[in-house]
């Protein structure tokens, strides 16, 4: 019993001694020390310079430095929330767990068919990463992942966030398109107009001449020009100095179609110096009318207040969805000053 004791007793120092020879004061595994398959987050991520990404359906998308907003896809300025939510993912993508044989056919078809494809290259051209990001787990906390080339698919997460990232890569087309319309300094405009092509006598011309504003009826009319106090023409001017729109609808064929048929409801107008004039059409979309009778004169009574705004911008060549509360203040007229 005595012998016994002692031998079991040599096995387990004996494996505690080459356990701790194996593991005593080895640091954590690095993400540069791991096979290529397994790294995913890049660190230094200002050294990406371009972003491609693509899914199954040929929607593609390339982000590349610079613009107004930092980042430019497709040649045009992109959402500035939306690429600081993506740059933290591609720098904090990491890997939660290694998926069980069983689930490893599954997660790779997935992979094959609904994949998003992300690339990052350098200044230079080199590519730095390559992998696809899948669909998720059932419990939403991971989404699945695997590197170009690679026959190992991963769970992977992003490192101080709960969720599935696969959201951060799913937008196309328009949906990655900066939303900031006006984007003003006040005191640089020039020159600042809106048309009311069916209320003249609303319309007007603000011009900035050395440090004073003077305001002009935009048709010839009774209205005389006169100066505006600088303070009264920046307090307007400060309305545009970051106006957003709601969303990108180049999709709504029909609602282009009818506005070329109507006079617009206003043409703003806005021209800073050194700058591009920038031009929005409005045409307000009016809620459906009902009809009730006045209880005192009996008199039948219609409403239909305006729901929101559509707008061409960007010389004509977007149609945009406009909130009401939003660009109700920008429609200020001849009498506002």
């Amino acid at each position: 019993m005595n012998r016994t004791l002692i031998l079991l007793l040599a096995v387990l120092l004996l494996g505690g001694i080459a356990w701790y020879a194996t593991t005593a004061g080895a640091a954590p595994e690095k993400v540069s020390e791991r096979g290529n398959d397994r790294q995913f987050g890049y660190s230094n991520i200002d050294e990406v310079h371009r972003i491609f990404i693509a899914d199954r359906k040929e929607h593609t998308a390339t982000f590349t430095r610079g613009g107004v907003t930092g980042w430019l896809v497709d040649g045009r300025p992109a959402n500035e929330n939306i690429m600081k939510n993506m740059m933290t993912t591609l720098q904090k993508i990491d890997i939660q767990s290694l998926p069980t044989s069983k689930a490893v056919p599954n997660m790779v078809k997935n992979l094959a068919t609904e994949g998003i494809l992300v690339q990052l290259f350098d200044e230079a051209g080199k590519k730095l990463r390559g992998y696809y990001i899948g669909g998720s787990t059932n419990d939403e906390m991971g989404t699945f992942a695997i590197m170009e080339g690679s026959e190992n698919p991963y769970i992977v997460q992003m490192t101080g966030w709960t969720g599935n990232i696969r959201a951060r890569f799913n937008l196309w087309d328009d949906d990655w398109r900066d939303k900031v319309y006006f984007r003003i300094d006040p005191d640089r405009v020039e020159r600042f107009s809106i048309e009311y092509p069916t209320i003249r006598n609303k319309s007007f011309l603000l011009e900035k001449q050395g440090s004073q504003y003077q305001l002009k009826p935009f048709y010839e009319s009774e209205q005389t020009g006169r100066d505006i106090a600088r303070g009264v023409a920046e307090g307007i001017l400060a309305r545009y100095e970051k106006y957003y729109v709601n969303r990108y609808q180049n999709e709504d064929e029909k609602g282009m179609e009818e506005a070329k048929e109507k006079l617009p409801f206003a043409i703003i107008t806005l021209k800073e110096e050194g700058e591009d004039e920038k031009v929005m059409e409005l045409y307000p979309q009016y809620q459906e009318v009902t009809y009730q009778n006045d209880p005192k004169s009996g008199e039948v009574i219609t409403s239909g207040d305006i729901k929101s705004f559509k707008a061409y911008i960007n010389n004509g060549e977007d149609w945009v969805l406009l909130n009401v509360e939003t660009t109700l203040p920008l429609l200020v007229g001849y009498d506002s000053f």
